[in-house]
């Protein structure tokens, strides 16, 4: 799977991206409050596509959110949708080329298959997160969901996922896991660089 692989497939569905949104924003609340974010703290919303999560991330910490996809349709509409909010900003790149200094917390909300490369992902967060900082990959539906999902898609789009348990072995060594939960409804593993 290439990054333009991935930039192409999320820029044809850009327009309509939001109408097949089906989060329901309170869960996906409840799930967020588990990631421990604090007023104050620099947030990193990674694979943001159109802000689905941005406006909530900013309500709890108050403080600047930025938003990085690699599709610029995506972020074209982010950048609409959070115009007048002055502490969020989005960036249309590769996670592997941002340069945007440190962050408390990065949270990747139902994005988490789309990154094939772990190490090169594990990599980068260890390099752009303070010391102590969090990485949080949060799904609002369940692993075989997620997985009969994406079965469609092909790998060049995506990857199917291990449990949180099995995930978290790749980065054991960097991270510390904080929480790590599933269910039929959700998907959560919250981790501290160490």
């Amino acid at each position: 799977m290439s990054e333009q692989d991935v930039a192409a497939f999320f820029d044809a569905r850009a327009s309509k991206w939001d109408q097949w949104a089906e989060d329901d924003l309170l869960f996906v609340r409840s799930l967020l409050e588990k990631v421990g974010i604090k007023q104050g703290e620099r947030v990193l919303d990674l694979g943001c596509g159109t802000g689905v999560i941005t406006g909530l991330l900013h309500e709890f910490n108050g403080a600047e959110v930025l938003g990085v996809d690699v599709s610029s349709k995506m972020i074209e509409l982010a950048k609409k949708k959070y115009a007048l909010t002055l502490e969020i900003r989005f960036i249309n790149c590769p996670f592997s080329k941002l340069e945007e200094g440190l962050f408390d917390t990065i949270v990747i909300y139902n994005a988490y298959p789309h990154f094939v490369d772990i190490e090169a992902l594990k990599n980068k967060a260890l390099s752009v997160l303070k010391p102590h900082g969090k990485l949080a990959i949060v799904h609002s539906i369940g692993r075989e969901k997620l997985k009969h999902h994406h079965d469609g898609l092909g790998p060049s789009i995506s990857r199917n996922i291990g449990s949180p348990e099995e995930e978290y072995r790749h980065f054991a060594v960097d991270f510390e896991k904080l929480c790590a939960e599933e269910d039929d409804y959700h998907y959560l593993m919250v981790m501290a660089k160490r």
